[in-house]
């Protein structure tokens, strides 16, 4: 088979970008297409790049906000302050934040009965990934995942959640399922006795369990913070007077956000200007277009299907060739994901469908389209509404702000639920 993933906005080649290529393909590769009976190789796997043809940000950012600011409003005297403190009604409770859903005694277990298996298993084996450098060992993780989402999934799997009283109990009966021959970088105990045979089970055990112990250490650290934080507010409101500083903006994460947001807008702007008429694509789409050609060009001659994914301006770009520049290529399956284009498509962004009646015909060359949304994610846009024979499906991540709409491809359990509804489209070996 062959597989083309076409990514979307603000993405830069760099470390972060081969990793994010390596994730996927190895989820595509080892928990994605085994679950539909199918084997897929690296070399089918088609990733598009044209992040260097998009916007071009200055080296010193002059939008984002640096310095001190005057606030708007004067400052008041320390005694109106304290009344507006008052004003607000904080509370004194110092446990005013327990009601924070995630037990720093069992998380897993409290995600997996608040949230789902799924969620749980994402976090066990997004810690478990931080410990891993080896390819092989990679591979190994990736295939555990598939293995253990498969058993949650299972009548007995859902059987025995409500039972279970700690995380210890959810790590060892996963453990006692999936019985995984891992590699010997993996599986080497820090001491061994001679003339034993290595015990993989306990070995993986380990790394399962040390998992665990990150993420609850970083959930009851996070908890304390919280409070500390509420409590420092509380302090700075009482203590003094409306400030003249907006420290806020300086904050690594506002301007991590910003830096986003421009490139996003950027990245939009730079595909839409530099796309000729209806003949003429842009070349950014060119790019994807020769990727898409070589790729359908290999799955005929192996006589396999072509199922094309596009992540959100990803989507966008594969909506704009399959309704005019592409017509010709014949694409088995194509998912969307988190995707812009029923927006962009709403506003007559598109040539070959400007002015299409509604709703608007999946094309021809396209035998089954689905797009997948968050509803937290509010960049990804539901298309059943505006396109005939596009069919939605929304997959609740729980990820907050800007996550929801980057971490649908860091998740195992994404592909595991990909491959469930990609097997209603694609015949199941």
């Amino acid at each position: 088979m062959s597989l083309v993933f076409v990514h979307g906005v603000n993405v830069r080649k760099g470390e972060v970008y081969d990793r994010e290529i390596a994730f996927r393909n190895l989820h595509f590769a080892e928990v994605l297409y085994p679950q539909l009976g199918k084997r897929l190789e690296q070399s089918a796997i088609y990733n598009p790049y044209w992040g260097d043809l998009g916007a071009s940000l200055s080296n010193d950012y002059p939008f984002l906000p640096r310095g001190a600011y005057q606030m708007l409003w004067k400052k008041r005297n320390a005694i109106e302050s304290i009344e507006l403190a008052d004003s607000l009604s904080l509370s004194e409770d110092a446990d005013a934040f327990d009601h924070v859903a995630l037990d720093p005694e069992a998380p897993l277990l409290s995600i997996a009965k608040n949230a789902s298996l799924d969620d749980a298993i994402d976090l066990l084996w997004s810690f478990i990934q931080e410990d891993v450098s080896d390819p092989e060992v990679s591979v190994s993780v990736a295939k555990l995942a598939q293995r253990a989402l498969n058993y949650v999934h299972t009548d007995e799997g859902k059987d025995w959640l409500e039972s279970l009283k700690s995380d210890d109990e959810l790590v060892e009966r996963l453990l006692s399922f999936l019985q995984a021959e891992l590699p010997e970088s993996m599986t080497k105990k820090e001491t061994s006795v001679p003339g034993q045979p290595q015990q993989s089970l306990k070995a993986s055990g380990s790394f399962l369990k040390t998992a665990r112990e990150k993420l609850s250490k970083r959930i009851a650290h996070h908890k304390s913070r919280l409070k500390e934080s509420v409590q420092d507010i509380r302090l700075r409101i009482r203590k003094s007077a409306v400030g003249t500083t907006a420290r806020v903006f300086n904050e690594p994460l506002r301007a991590m956000f910003h830096k986003q947001s421009a490139l996003l807008i950027g990245d939009a702007f730079s595909y839409f200007s530099s796309r000729g008429d209806t003949t003429t694509a842009a070349p950014i789409a060119q790019r994807v277009i020769e990727s898409l050609q070589e790729a359908q060009k290999q799955a005929k001659a192996n006589g396999e299907e072509l199922v094309v994914i596009g992540h959100s301006m990803g989507g966008v770009i594969l909506c704009d060739i399959v309704t005019c520049y592409g017509q010709d290529i014949p694409i088995d399956v194509l998912i969307t994901v988190g995707s812009q284009y029923p927006l962009f498509a709403d506003l007559q962004m598109f040539p070959g469908i400007n002015g299409a009646p509604r709703p608007i015909k999946r094309p021809e060359n396209v035998k089954r389209w689905f797009n997948v949304i968050d509803p937290h994610d509010f960049l990804g846009y539901p298309a059943s509404h505006i396109f005939e024979g596009v069919e939605d499906y929304h997959l609740p991540t729980y990820s907050l702000g800007a996550a929801s709409h980057t971490d649908y491809f860091n998740r195992p359990s994404f592909y595991f639920q990909l491959a469930r509804r990609l097997s209603d489209y694609l015949p199941v070996m």
